[in-house]
C-alpha cells in the first residue's frame, strides 16, 4: 500500500497550497475522490484550479509502485469462494478467487446459472469453516434466477456446515434465511440498467459492507442484441470491465460473469462453437471457464487464468448443487440435471 502523499510535493503552486493548507487540506487522500466544484467551494480555490489538484492528487496516487514482494504477497491473501465440487476448486486454484472476474461460458442448461446460484450460497459460508463470510450481488438480464433453485442450494448448505462444524464450531447464524437475506437480486432489462447496478454497488457497500461477490447472468444478452455497432459495444465492455476489476481490487470482492455461445466459421467452411461477444472481450476477464458436455457428462475446462495451466475436470449438478462426480461412475449424472426447460435451449442463437 502507498502512504498518503503531502499536497506540498505534488508541485502546485504556492498560492494554492497555501489555501488548500488553510482549509485543513493536507495530504493528497484528503481531496481524493472530491469533485473539483467540491474542493472549490471548501477550499476557494477557482474550479480550474480545484481540478488540476484533483487530477495531480489522483495521478501521484496511480504512479506509486508495489514491490515484486508485496505483489507475491497480495497473491497469496487472495481468498477464494467454493464450489462444493472439489474437482472444479482445485481447477481454480481453491475455488472462485476474490479481486478477479471470472466467465462462465457455455450451452444453455450446462449449469452456468446453476453454478453462480451456488457462489452466492458459498460465498456466506463462516470463516469458522473456512468461508469468507460474505454476502451476494444478482444482476438477472435473462430471467434465468429461481429463487426456488437458491433456496434448496441453501438448505444443503446449511445442512452441510451444520455436519462439519459439530458441537465445536457454533454455526447457528448460517440459517436458510441469513443466506437469502444475504442476496441482493436485480432484473435488469437493458445494457442501460446493467451499468447503473455496477455504478451504485459502491454505495451498496455503505449499507452492505459484507458484499463480496457480484454476479452478472448473463453478460451477454443485452450487449449481443442491443448493439448494432460493434465497436461501439466492445469499447463499453471494456470501460465496464476496467470498472468491475477496480470495484473488486479496492473492495476485495469476485465477479462472476456468465456468457452466452455463438457460431464461429472457420476458413474452410467448418465452424465451431466458442464464447460469445468476441475476441478482444476474451481479454478482459481474469478467468475463463468453459462449460460443455462429453456424452452425459458435464465437463469443465480452464482455457485462461494467470496462475493456474489449462486444465478439464468433470462435474454434476444435484437438487443440492454443483458437486463432484461419483468416482465410480464417471458417466453417472442426475435425472434433474439433464431437464433442460425448452426456452433455455431457444436462446442459443449465433452473434
Amino acid at each position: 500500500m502507498s502512504s498518503r502523499r503531502l499536497l506540498s510535493v505534488l508541485g502546485l503552486p504556492v498560492p494554492i497550497i497555501t489555501k488548500l493548507l488553510d482549509s485543513d487540506f493536507i495530504y493528497d487522500d484528503d481531496v481524493r475522490g472530491l469533485k473539483p466544484a467540491e474542493l472549490s467551494l471548501a477550499s476557494g480555490l477557482s474550479l480550474k484550479e480545484s481540478a488540476e489538484v484533483v487530477r495531480l492528487s489522483t495521478t501521484n496516487s496511480a504512479e506509486q509502485p508495489v514491490t515484486v514482494l508485496q505483489m507475491i504477497e497480495e497473491e497469496c491473501d487472495v481468498s477464494h469462494i467454493v464450489t462444493f465440487c472439489e474437482a472444479l476448486d482445485d481447477l481454480l486454484g481453491g475455488g472462485i478467487p476474490l479481486r478477479a472476474i471470472t466467465e462462465l461460458s457455455g450451452t444453455p442448461g450446462i449449469g452456468k446459472t446453476q453454478l453462480c446460484l451456488q457462489a452466492c450460497v458459498s460465498v456466506q459460508l463462516p470463516s469458522s469453516v473456512g468461508g469468507v463470510g460474505g454476502e451476494a450481488v444478482f444482476l438477472d438480464t435473462e430471467g434465468s434466477f429461481t429463487a426456488g433453485r437458491l433456496k434448496d442450494m441453501a438448505a444443503s448448505a446449511v445442512h452441510h456446515v451444520q455436519t462439519i462444524g459439530g458441537t465445536k464450531v457454533d454455526v447457528s447464524g448460517f440459517t436458510v434465511e441469513s443466506i437469502l437475506k444475504g442476496i441482493y437480486y436485480f432484473r435488469c432489462h437493458s445494457y442501460i440498467e446493467v451499468l447503473a447496478v455496477i455504478r451504485h454497488i459502491p454505495s451498496l457497500l455503505q449499507t452492505h459492507p459484507k458484499i463480496q461477490l457480484i454476479v452478472i447472468d448473463s453478460i451477454a444478452f443485452h450487449f449481443r442484441h442491443d448493439f448494432p455497432d460493434m465497436m461501439a459495444r466492445t469499447g463499453l465492455l471494456c470501460r465496464m470491465t476496467q470498472e468491475l476489476i477496480q470495484q473488486a481490487t479496492k473492495f476485495n470482492m469476485a465477479v462472476v460473469v456468465t456468457n452466452q455461445m455463438t457460431t464461429r466459421i472457420e476458413c474452410a467452411g467448418s465452424s465451431q462453437l466458442v464464447a460469445a461477444l468476441g475476441e478482444t472481450w476474451g481479454h478482459c476477464p481474469t478467468l475463463r471457464l468453459t462449460l460443455h458436455w462429453s456424452g452425459r457428462t458435464r465437463v469443465a475446462t480452464l482455457t485462461k487464468a494467470p496462475h493456474r495451466n489449462n486444465s478439464s475436470v468433470n462435474y454434476q449438478v444435484t437438487v443440492a448443487g454443483i458437486r463432484d462426480l461419483p468416482t465410480s461412475n464417471q458417466e453417472k449424472v442426475t435425472s434433474n440435471s439433464t431437464d433442460i426447460p425448452e426456452a433455455k435451449k431457444r436462446k442459443l442463437t449465433s452473434n
